[in-house]
């Protein structure tokens, strides 16, 4: 019996000192779309929008406090230009369709506004999109 409880108490310390995965309750809405937090890959976070519109952040997954200016870029299935090279879309198979996403964090912990310079390819921005959290 001893046993048992040692281990249920290991368990319990372990699922307790895991690293938190947040995420999707990071919803923001913007001149365009509302803009949702899904998933980190590696150092990459992975924000939705739209019906398929995908926005992938390098260096900003695991990073909850202190967020200061991050790089990027966004994918969909179609736009208004078709780019001459390919990015990496939301399911892993190449699109043309796609655009620079330079991002920076108003506020630096969570809830936190944003301000994202938005580009066509990789040709200059041609939007300013606006990220205010949405809060419950």
């Amino acid at each position: 019996m001893k046993k048992n409880y040692v281990l249920l108490t290991l368990a319990l310390l372990t699922c307790a000192a895991a690293p938190q995965k947040a995420l999707a309750d990071e919803v923001w809405t913007t001149e365009e779309y509302n803009v949702v937090y899904q998933e980190d890959r590696n150092k990459t976070a992975v924000w939705r929008y739209g019906r398929d519109g995908v926005i992938f952040i390098d260096g900003l997954a695991g990073v909850f406090t202190d967020r200061g200016s991050y790089s990027g870029y966004w994918v969909q299935n179609s736009s208004s230009v078709r780019c001459d090279t390919y990015r990496e879309g939301a399911d892993g198979k190449p699109t043309y369709h796609w655009g620079k996403f330079e991002i920076s964090f108003i506020d630096p912990n969570f809830p936190s506004r944003w301000q994202a310079d938005i580009s066509l390819c990789d040709r200059n921005p041609v939007m300013t999109l606006n990220g205010t959290p949405v809060t419950k």
